[in-house]
Order: C-alpha cells, then structure tokens, then sequence
C-alpha cells in the first residue's frame, strides 16, 4: 500500500480524487495548497503526490521545485494536474522541475488510475501493480457511471451563473449519482434567513416551500444538521415531512454549506421497497453537496471573480515564462502590490490584535490619512461617534463567530469630516484555525448619498432661493391639514408678494431682482417657526406656512415681522433698496378644506390688500382689528413687567418612570399682570422674542433658576439639575455664556445643577457661533438639551455636530402616542436615536398612565407632565423636593 498526497485548492476536486482513488487500498492525504503539501511531504513522506498548478501561499510548480531542491525528498513522483495552462506550457513547466506526468482537468478516470498505478511502479522501480486479490474491497458496478455523472455536474456547474440552471442540473445529477427516485434542494440568500430558491425532482415543490426554513421539522432541521442524516421508512423523524409529501423508504439528506456560511439543504429519497442508502452513497452525497457549495459561492461571487480575471491572467501569463521560483514569486508578488495599490476600494491590514499593518493608497485618498499615521493603530481612530458601543461590540461578535461582518458604517476622515462607506472585514486564520490577521476593504458612499440627495433636493425647491417649491409645499400642506384634523388645530397661510419688483428688475436689471428675492427667502426664513414651511411658488410669489399658531394673535404677530422683515433695506450692486410686501391670509379649517381652497382665499385677501394701498396684510374674513389692538396694548405691560415684579418661575419635576423619585426640574416663566390678570405664556413670549424684551426677561429667568436651586439645596434638599429655557434670540446676541458664568458665579449653584434648553431655531444661521457658545457652556460643566426635538426638518443633523446631552420628546407627539402609529413611531425613533448617540430622553406632557407605560416599553425612563404634576411655584416645588418622590 502506498501513500498518495493529493494537493488542490478546491475541495471538490480533492473530493473527487478521494472517491476515485479511495478504492485502490492506499493511503491518502489531502492538502489545499502547496505550503500545506510541503509540510505533509516532510512529515509522512509520501509515495506520489498529485498536485494542481494555480494555488494560493505555494503554487504546485513552487512546491515540485521544492521536492526536487531537497535530497531527501527527490525520489518522490509528483504528478501534474490542471486545467489552467495549455498542454505545451504545462508540459514545460513540468520538465523544468522533473514531473514526467501532467493529467489534464477534467481528465477521464481510468487515465488517471492508469498514470497513479505507473507512477507507482516507477517509485518501486517495479513493474505496474498486478490485479488486486478478490478478498479486497472490489469497486462497485457503477463506480465509473456515478464518476462519469460527477464530472459532468462539475463542467456543467462551473461557469453557471443562474441559479436556477445551477440548482436544475445538479439536482438531475444528484438523482442520477444516488439513484434516486424524488429530490429537492433549498439555496439560501446570503442573508441565510431567506430562501433564494427551492427545486424539486419527481416532488411538488409548493409542499415544501413552507418547510424550507422551519429548523423544527424535515426538510428545514437540515439546516442545523452538522453530519448527513440518513433515515430508514418507520423512522418518527419522517413525520415531520409535510403532511401531502409521498411515501418514502429511505431518506438521506444534509446541510449544504462551506467552511463559513450555511447555503441551504439538499435531500435524497427512494419508495417504500427500494435499497436503503449505503455508507458509500452518504459520502457521495457529501462530494456532491461540496461541490455545490463552491459552485454556489463562486455563482454569488462572480462579479469579485470578473473585476479580477485579468489580473490573474497577466499572472498565469507571467508564471508560463518564469525561469525560476523565486523570480516567479517575485513577480507574482509584484502584482498582488499593483492590485493593492490600485485598486479604487480602501484596503486596511491589521494583525491579530487589530493593530494597523498596512494600508492602500486608496485609504489614504479616502480617508487623508497617510499609512505613517496609522501604522500600529487601532482602527478605531475613524471612529466618527456616530454608532454606540453595541454596534462595534455586535461587529466584534459577528468576526468571532462567521469570521467576517459586512455593512454600512459612518467613520471620520483625518479633517474631521464624517463620511458614509460600504466595509467588509474579514479575519484570516493560519492552518491550525487561530487568527492572524484582518483585512478590510471599503468603498466611500459619500458621492453617492450626496448626488442622490442633491437630485431629491432639486426636484422639490426652487432653484434660484432653495425654497421648497409648488410641488413640495402642496405635499407639506396636506401634511400639516390631516394633522390639524386629528389634532383640532388650526393652520394659516401667509401669501405674500415683493411690491413693484419690476422696478428693479427695469432699473438694475434681473440679476438685482434675484438678489431681492434670495435676500427676502432668508429673511423670512429666519422668522418661520421649525415647524412651518416657507416657499416661492412663482416670480415674487411666495407663501409662508404657520402649523403651530394658537389664535389669530400669533398670525398677527408672524405677519407683521414678515412685512417688517422684507422692508429692512437691501444692498443690491452698491444700492440701497428698500421693498415692501403685501400678504394675505387665509386661515384652515375656517377658509377652506383644501390646499387649492386655501390658496384661492389667501389670493384674494392678498389682491384686496394690494388694491387698498400694499405694504400690509390682510384676511380672508377681515375682522381683526380689536385682536391687532390688543397686541400693541400688551407689549406696553410686558415692558413695565419686569420693574413692577410681575414676572415668577414655576417648576414642573422630570420624574424617573421607575421608583417616581424627582431627578429635575424645569423652570417655567409665568407673568400675572396687575391690569389684565394672568397672561399665557403662548401670548407674551412671541411678543417678548418681537420686542426684543426677551434679553432682560431671559437674564432674569437664568439668575433666578441659579439663586433659587442654590437656597434649597443650602435648605438641605436633595440638590437635582434645573432646566431653563434659552430662545434662538439670546444666543444669536452671544451674551447668554456670560450671562451663565455671572449667575452662577454670583449663586454658587455648582454648573453641574445647571441645564440649558434649546430649541432647534438656536442652531439655524450661523451655526459656527451657535456651536462655539454650546461648546463654552460644556466647557463651563452645564448641561445642554433640545427641546421639542421632532418638530423640525432637519434635526437629525445637528446631533452629530453640536455637544448636546439631553432630547426632549415634544408633547405632540406624546399626546397622541397610544393612539397614533405615527407618533408612537416618531417617539420610538427618537429614543432609539438618542440611545445610539449616548443622549438622555426626557418626555414632556405625559398626562395619562397610558402614555407613561408606552414609553417605558419603547425605553424613556424620565417623563415630565400634568400625570406627575402641574408647574407649580417655588414652595410647592421644595415640598416635592423634601418628598423626593411623586406618587401616580
């Protein structure tokens, strides 16, 4: 008996050889590349060793040179199998190396037992071995049939790139090769929780299709099945099997997968009488499933294979003309260093303990780092703060586990820039199985996303102001009605022209009229709530959305900083011009029921406007004159507010969902007038924002917060952080951190009791010197959150660039939470995000127990409203202190 190495990267032509040569008696060893064979050949000294050519670590002519270079090794017979070189070229190869016997793939089976048994006789300087005696294992009948029938599968799978001609034709010749009388076969998708495709042979595939995937029952248990599964008839595990599946009197059936990845299952049958299945066929099975294995693998990785065939072909060509191993090697190296440094995805090499060894030019291009910078680093230097340690920890997981991970990742570029890329990682494992190394290959998506965007963000705004456009505004507009329906609301529309703008355009010219229109979109655009919608319809037309005004006092008041904000001069090519505009104003659901309604009222309040003078606004219905009156009363008392002491802070507790114990509060800015009584904050905070009296009433506010929460905690309560509210004005004046600095200076309240709250207005214009303040009032130890946080249309942006530490919930959304999907998913969202970015949730207006066990499921654990408590003043807010909790 001798001892046969077969040597070939592929393991179904490994197991085809096995099965072929397994009935000779030798003994028989398998490597899958050449440094592995050189290894087994010092170790167990073999008698033949058949070897395939192209091979990853060690190719088969490296591995011939080496057998013959060594003294104790060269009378070793080497033969050549391969389909990679024609005949002349692997005849030449072989010759330089000594191997007299080169085997064609495919080659026919009897040539290749014909060329083992004479390079057999040569080894034992004997003639070919005689007939074996009947007393051993003689090969079975159709041996060479089922030979036959797995090599034609094999040619017929090799270049199929259907998986539907795939799965047909191995499924004819699994049948054939095993004899039997019904088979299916199941490919996953490679998510390998989907089926990609079920194909049945004398079977109904529709009684399987419900079974593919259910690991409880036959055929799905094949799934997690680790060896064949061959059952007899009378078996219970046949009982499984869909009810209407025929009758069977032998099963076998396994797990189709590769070293890594599960790709489906496959089973065999025969009718009740027929032979049950052999050990033998089991392991036929097995070479079958192996081979389907790669063809599936290589039918899903064809693309890979295509964007690098040329490459491997300049190197097949190279290798032909070689003169020495080493020369080859060197070559073949060369072009591994081409491709790395070619190649347009980034590509990062750590070593086992994922410490940067390596990277591409593409990296570096990609990212600006040079691969000096990053050697020997952790790659979490891209981290860019966007995912969470969960993230990273389930990646890490997914490597240990498949040994690979795959999917999409926000990283940072050496300038800070935050940027989208497709990554796969992959661990490398040495031949006993432990890890050695990673490699990544990424492809920045950043190009990608913004054309996408830049294409959705053109199809709906005007071009020349950025503005939403007729299209978009409609959309948004029926949004804002169905809301306004559900909510009981109401919403006004503000349609407003530039007054004698042809008079510039005759004057100045066209460029000057544009200018006029950009410079009153962002003017306009600055008084707009986050929650409305401004856009230009046409020429100098234009329409302003209100969806959070109360009463007709907030449309008044928005209508006139409209018109006072188009009147501010304009600096047109050295010119001071000075426009006016006229506005109209319809008002839902009072002036119509729908978007064309409503803009048909808005247009004949705006032409009745124009026709009684311009340079105003009018309503539909106009009857608002006592309402315009009683706006200009209020903002003489809210100016006499202030030194009559009229103005006081109530507090409303956040309150932890699980034991009620009170972990903060929010200050609350109230106003009783002497002469009118108690006013809404709704009425004189607009006002206050209007006037400009919200500078003095907003230093204030902050000095109060600060010396009050400093006189409970030096009473002995229990000290917690209070909130106050800072508006988009204050911060614009860049007072407000040296405001906080002297308060809390002149207090003694330590910064850590201080929170500020911001509204997404805050970070609109200039956000460079919004950013600059947030980050002083970090530095300073306050706290920062974003109040009414939803409410906007671009709040997720200013997540990840400003410091903030806290979401608030706006109480829209959780009014209608347990009854509307819509906010109830907006609010999930919310938390979800702020959980991922490692932000605290506080919900606000949480006035049933309803709405407090919802977002206790969906992960907000401290709430603030009416079910907990109502504002309330200071004396009441110590005695909830000194309780530290509030029972609901």
């Amino acid at each position: 008996m001798a001892t046969i190495l077969i040597v070939d990267d592929r393991p179904s032509n490994r197991a085809f050889l096995h099965a072929l040569l397994g009935f000779t008696g030798h003994r028989l060893l398998e490597a899958e590349n050449g440094a592995r064979a050189l290894a087994l050949v010092h170790a167990e000294f073999p008698d033949l060793v058949i070897t395939d050519l192209l091979m990853p670590v060690m190719d088969g002519y490296e591995l011939a040179q080496k057998i013959r270079e060594d003294a104790r090794l060269r009378e070793i017979r080497v033969i050549f199998f391969s389909a990679v070189y024609a005949e002349r070229e692997t005849q030449a190869m072989a010759a330089r190396c000594g191997v007299a016997t080169v085997l064609p793939k495919p080659a026919d089976p009897q040539d290749i037992l014909d060329a083992v048994q004479a390079e057999l006789g040569v080894a034992a300087g004997t003639t070919p071995l005689p007939a074996a005696p009947e007393n051993d294992r003689a090969l079975p009948f159709d041996l060479g049939a089922r030979l036959s029938e797995l090599e034609r599968m094999c040619l017929a799978l090799i270049g199929e790139r259907r998986v539907e001609t795939l799965a047909a034709s191995f499924l004819d010749a699994a049948r054939r090769v095993l004899h039997a009388d019904c088979a299916a076969l199941c490919l996953l998708d490679r998510d390998e929780r989907s089926v990609r495709h079920l194909d049945t042979w004398s079977l109904d595939r529709g009684l399987l299709a419900a079974h593919a995937l259910d690991e409880t029952h036959l055929p799905g248990m094949l799934l997690r099945a680790r060896a064949p599964l061959r059952l007899a008839s009378g078996d219970p595990a046949l009982d499984s099997l869909p009810g209407c599946h025929p009758p069977l009197g032998s099963f076998l059936g396994l797990q189709v997968h590769d070293l890594q990845h599960p790709h489906g299952w496959l089973y065999c049958a025969r009718s009740p009488g027929a032979p049950a299945f052999s050990d033998e066929e089991e392991r036929w099975a097995s070479a079958l499933a192996a081979q389907l294995a790669v063809a599936y693998e290589n039918l899903n990785l064809y693309d890979v294979v295509q964007r690098h065939a040329a490459q491997l072909q300049l190197e097949a060509l190279a290798r032909a003309d070689a003169d020495a191993a080493l020369r080859e090697s060197e070559h073949r190296l060369e072009l591994a260093r081409q491709v790395f440094d070619s190649t347009q995805e980034g590509i990062m090499m750590t070593d086992a303990d994922a410490n940067i060894v390596a990277v591409n030019p593409a990296f570096e291009e990609i990212t600006g780092y040079r691969e000096a910078d990053v050697l020997g680093r952790n790659p979490r230097v891209l981290r860019s703060g966007r995912h969470d340690a969960t993230f990273y920890r389930d990646m890490w997981h997914c490597l240990e586990k498949d040994g690979q991970w795959r999917g999409e990742i926000w990283n940072r570029r050496k300038n800070g820039e935050v940027y989208p890329e497709r990554l796969s990682i992959s661990a490398v494992r040495d031949e006993s199985g432990q890890r050695t190394a990673y490699v990544s290959v990424s492809s920045d998506l950043s190009a990608l996303k913004a054309a996408h965007h830049q294409l959705d963000f053109l199809s709906n705004h005007d071009a020349l102001t950025l503005l939403p456009n007729r299209s978009l505004f409609n959309d948004r507009l029926q949004q804002a009605m169905a809301a306004a329906r559900l909510g009981e609301g109401q919403l006004a529309l503000l349609l407003f022209n530039v007054d004698r703008l042809s008079r510039i355009n005759d004057s100045l010219g066209h460029a000057a009229g544009d200018a006029v229109l950009r410079e009153v979109a962002r003017r306009v655009g600055e008084i707009a709530g986050p929650t409305d919608t401004l856009a230009r319809l046409s020429g100098d037309e234009f329409v302003l959305l209100l969806t959070s005004c109360q009463d007709n006092e907030d449309i008044i008041l928005a209508a006139r900083r409209l018109i006072d904000a188009i009147a501010q001069p304009h600096v047109v090519g050295g010119h001071d011009v000075v426009v006016t505009g006229s506005v109209g104003i319809s008002i839902f659901p009072r002036d119509g029921g729908a978007p064309g309604d409503l803009l048909k009222a808005a247009d004949a309040a705006l032409g009745d406007m124009k026709r009684s003078g311009r340079n105003g606004f009018r309503f539909f219905k106009g009857e608002m004159n006592a309402q315009a009156l009683r706006w200009l009363a209020l903002e003489t008392r809210l100016r006499r507010a202030i030194e009559r002491e009229e103005l006081a802070l109530h507090y409303q507790p956040q309150v932890s969902r699980i034991d009620g114990s009170v972990v903060g509060m929010e200050a609350l800015l109230r106003w009783r007038s002497e002469e009118i009584g108690a006013v809404p904050p709704g009425d004189f905070i607009p006002l206050a924002e209007d006037t400009g009296l919200i500078h003095p009433i907003g230093e204030w506010v902050i000095r109060r917060a600060c010396f009050q929460n400093k006189a409970w905690q030096n009473a002995g309560l229990a000290p917690v952080r209070v909130a106050v509210n800072v508006s988009a004005n204050q911060f614009k004046s860049g007072a407000v951190c040296a405001i906080v600095r002297k308060a809390l200076a002149d207090s003694g309240l330590a910064p850590r009791y201080l929170e500020v709250e911001l509204t997404e207005s805050v970070m609109l214009g200039d956000s460079a010197a919004a950013e600059a303040q947030m980050a002083e009032l970090r530095a300073m130890g306050v706290s920062l959150s974003l109040d009414d946080f939803g409410t906007g249309y671009s709040s997720l942006g200013y997540l990840s660039r400003f410091p903030l530490d806290k979401l608030k919930i706006d109480q829209t959304f959780v009014r209608n939470i347990t009854t509307e999907g819509r906010s109830a998913a907006i609010a999930q969202a919310t938390i979800a995000l702020a959980q991922g970015l490692s932000l605290s949730v506080v919900a606000e207006g949480v006035e049933t127990v309803g709405q407090r066990d919802f977002l206790g499921l969906i992960g907000c654990d401290v709430m603030q409203g009416y079910l907990y408590s109502r504002p309330v003043p200071a004396h009441e807010m110590a005695q909830l202190l000194a309780k530290g909790r509030v029972a609901v």
